[in-house]
């Protein structure tokens, strides 16, 4: 581990921090948020970063691995962390295991789609498109879900609610897709790129994807589903 992992860490460290902090200051004041959702898209951020990290055990034993193991013992009573605030949001309106699902999906794709041997990994866009429809798309479609849908389709989930993980997937997609060209383009990327063009086809069939998904899928499931499905699509595509 060198001084690109430490501070990749730290980086990391501080986008879940913040994502925690932000949904407990909400919770505390009583702003009608969903708590849950905060940390669902604020630590979704991490896709920005985890370019930098120059193996997969730095990010598994550091990062992941640790992250899943809070969010497991958050799951179940009788222990400090789900006795905590935490445990509160991990449980809240009985999506008790959506983030210890988000979390795993994380380490899935850090144990089996990061190649040491090329930094950014041969799936690395891939995987973070994954990442995007997992955070923001679930993230905004169900906030825009809960406060905008009139228009009920499947499973109680809303037609606008749908639309908005498209969109959100797709505008986020397309923003990744930007960040690890231009990061390619000043040779800290050595993964695959796509050009713009076809980075916005590539961003329509993700958000298409995790739309259908997350609208057939019921529970909490749809944190694994979805990123899976986008991460199979956009492998076909060649990314």
């Amino acid at each position: 581990m060198n001084v690109q992992d430490i501070i990749a860490l730290v980086v990391v460290y501080l986008i879940i921090a913040a994502s925690l902090g932000l949904s407990l200051y909400v919770q505390k004041k009583g702003i009608n948020w969903d708590n849950r959702k905060i940390i669902h898209i604020g630590v979704g951020s991490f896709i920005y970063v985890w370019w930098a990290f120059t193996a997969n055990w730095i990010m598994l034993v550091f990062f992941a691995v640790p992250f899943a193991i809070i969010l497991f013992l958050a799951m179940f009573p009788g222990n400090p962390v789900s006795d905590s605030k935490l445990g509160e949001v991990t449980n809240d309106m009985g999506h008790r295991y959506g983030l210890f699902l988000y979390v795993v999906t994380i380490n899935i794709l850090v144990a089996f789609f990061f190649d040491s041997s090329c930094i950014g990994g041969e799936h690395w866009l891939a995987s973070s498109i994954a990442i995007v429809g997992m955070t923001r798309g679930d993230g905004y479609g169900s906030i825009v879900g809960k406060k905008f849908g009139k228009h009920k389709i499947i499973n109680g989930k809303s037609l606008e609610g749908t639309f908005a993980v498209f969109a959100a997937t797709f505008v986020f997609s397309i923003i990744v897709i930007v960040f690890y060209g231009y990061l390619a383009s000043q040779g800290l990327f050595l993964g695959k790129t796509v050009e713009i063009v076809y980075g916005i086809l590539c961003a329509a069939v993700a958000g298409i994807i995790a739309a259908i998904v997350e609208a057939v899928c019921p529970g909490d499931i749809d944190n694994l589903l979805i990123p899976m499905c986008i991460l199979g699509g956009m492998c076909l595509l060649g990314l």
